[in-house]
């Protein structure tokens, strides 16, 4: 039988206190769970009981229990009241289960390594550090969320997204002259969904697409997963290699070609436009369509050619997002195609997540409209220009040979060549430093001659990156 606390105990409270009465009440029994005070099995007061010893509000003493309930620290028993938890179960709650030793492979390069804080140099990851964010634009933009109606906050949200959302992205791409109507773009849980979207829609088991090598590690997972016949056409500094693509696309007459042309992932480099326009040319020659992963287009330059607008979205399929220049968090990307295709997309959407979240989509559309947004995606741009210089000039110093001169963008892609190790041997004695790098064959479908790394030049300015490969 749980034993019953005692109704007397006393809490001292300050209701003038910058800490509010349901922080400084949960705090308190938190720290008597914690320090044994409370007990394993212990029933806590009745709400009324609680509030009325603390001299409180019963919606107070509601809420106060409700947060330790939500942390794991109190159980709630319907009908029976609030109960201490096991402490050991308590202090676990929330917390992901990471292997002691994780393991550089691609399931953790894909997904724990978003959830592993115990590698402290992630020279390897492919996000920014906070400091880079547009925190100020994220912040205004949730304050305004607040004050919204409630109406404003619910329900499903249109199917194709948020239309003033929508509006802007059309207006961002009429920067290129492309004229883009609404009926064309379509919302998605973050560019890499877009990009899923697409493989669902328009292959199917067994047909042929062709991507870039190196290219995004998460879109060759997505196409190996759809079972389909993945050919990789070799990525160079000033685009693909076009005589390869030619050539591979009159072989096996593919449905799909995958391309990241500005600030490619992982390279970091960019279509020349006299390769943009060889690789539309090949497109209609051989009937295929071009899927544009321009997730990194806010940070290059205003030179770079765009895909969509030298072809009008006819043959070309335009994805996007924010979550390099906003948040990751905020997970909210979109493509940009053909009316009747934006259709198809729209239906396989709803058919696997239903609608995007609507109040993420007021967010990011408040972020990008508020009219700070430019002047950090300016700043933010200057600041990458200048880290790859640093970073590639110190690499370059102890043995790394860049495949490209750096053009700015996050990421720079460079191999070791005085080495008998592969690059995922190199990688597991990098962790045992607490340095997380990204092996190059996650990114590539032939056997590399070299181990190559992909390094995000906003973590790589660590002094004991530079050393580990000083003394490789």
């Amino acid at each position: 039988m749980a034993r019953q606390r005692p109704d007397n105990f006393n809490l001292s409270l300050d209701a003038d206190s910058e800490l509010g009465l349901v922080d400084q009440v949960s705090a308190a029994l938190a720290r008597m769970i914690d320090s044994g005070q409370l007990r394993t099995g212990e029933r806590l007061p009745s709400v009324r009981q609680f509030a009325s010893a603390q001299g409180i509000s019963v919606s107070t003493t509601v809420e106060a229990y409700e947060r330790l309930v939500a942390t794991g620290l109190v159980l709630a028993r319907r009908g029976a009241g609030f109960f201490v938890q096991q402490r050991d179960a308590a202090r676990n709650a929330g917390r992901p289960v990471i292997p002691s030793n994780p393991m550089i492979d691609s399931a953790w390069l894909l997904s724990e390594v978003f959830a592993d804080d115990r590698v402290p140099i992630k020279a390897g990851c492919g996000w920014l550090p906070n400091k880079l964010l547009d925190a100020e634009g994220l912040h205004l933009a949730e304050r305004r969320a607040v004050r919204a109606s409630a109406t404003q906050q619910v329900g499903y949200g249109h199917p194709y997204g948020y239309v003033p959302l929508r509006q802007s992205i059309a207006q961002f791409l009429g920067r290129w002259a492309m004229e883009v109507s609404l009926d064309q773009v379509v919302t998605t849980h973050g560019a890499t969904q877009a990009l899923d979207l697409i493989v669902r829609t328009m292959i199917k088991r067994g047909d042929t697409v062709l991507m870039e090598d190196p290219g995004y590690c998460n879109l060759l997972a997505i196409l190996r997963l759809a079972d389909v016949n993945v050919i990789g056409v070799p990525r160079l500094p000033t685009g693909v290699d076009i005589d390869a693509l030619e050539r591979l696309a009159r072989e096996h007459r593919p449905k799909l070609f995958f391309t990241n042309p500005i600030l490619q992932n992982p390279t970091g480099t960019s279509y020349t436009p006299a390769c943009a326009m060889r690789v539309l040319q090949i497109a209609e020659r051989h009937n295929f369509w071009v899927v544009e992963d321009d997730l990194y287009r806010e940070l290059a330059q205003p030179t770079d050619p765009m895909l969509a607008a030298l072809d009008g979205l006819q043959r070309v399929i335009y994805v996007g997002g924010f979550s390099k220049t906003i948040a990751p968090s905020l997970r909210m990307g979109f493509a940009a195609c053909r009316p009747e295709l934006a259709r198809e997309l729209a239906r396989t959407k709803m058919a696997l997540t239903l609608t995007s979240s609507e109040l993420t989509e007021r967010l990011v559309h408040t972020v990008l409209t508020e009219g700070h947004h430019r002047k950090h995606v300016e700043r933010l741009s200057a600041s990458l220009m200048s880290s790859q210089a640093h970073i590639s000039a110190r690499l370059e110093k102890v043995g790394l040979t860049p495949f490209a001169a750096p053009r700015g963008g996050m990421f720079y892609w460079a191999r070791l060549d005085r080495t008998d190790m592969s690059a995922r041997e190199i990688a597991d004695r990098a962790l045992q430093k607490g340095i997380w790098l990204a092996p190059g064959e996650f990114f590539q479908l032939s056997e590399p001659a070299y181990p190559w790394f992909r390094f995000n030049v906003a973590y790589s300015d660590a002094p004991e990156l530079i050393e580990f490969f000083r003394k490789l």
